[in-house]
This record gives structure tokens, sequence and C-alpha cells, in this order.
């Protein structure tokens, strides 16, 4: 049998290629990550602004009550 990815000679229950390394057997391939859309990487991109924003507010919050709470601010 040849394998698939680089051609090489491979006996016919090989699981995976001993020239290339590759795995022949579908049962042992890593299934692949699957491609996102436009929408979904600007989902993933919004959510993570919110995030830092989120974190942001709540340190500008922090810092002005720990002012406040030491006469700082006026």
């Amino acid at each position: 049998m040849l394998c698939p990815y680089c051609k090489g000679e491979v006996p016919d229950d090989a699981k995976k290629c001993m020239n290339c390394g590759e795995w022949i057997d579908p049962a042992y391939r890593k299934p692949q990550k699957e491609e996102q859309g436009f929408f979904s990487a600007v989902a993933e991109t919004a959510i993570s602004i919110l995030f830092w924003v989120f974190i942001l507010i709540i340190a500008v919050v922090a810092a002005y009550a720990f002012l406040d709470y030491n006469g700082l601010i006026s």
C-alpha cells in the first residue's frame, strides 16, 4: 500500500507511515479544527474586547475607591 501523504511504501496493516510519520488509519488522526467563519471570529474578538473593558472598569473603580478611602480625592 502507498502512504496517501508521502506516497512511500507501507505494509497493508500499517496504522502510521514509517517514512513521514503521518497516521494512515483515520481512527488515530486528530480531528481537524474547523475554520472559523467571519462572524464567529468577530464574535470572539468582541467578547475578548468586552472582557478587557470589564477588567479595566473594575481596576478604575478599585483605584477610585482606594484613593477616596485614603482621602486623596476631595
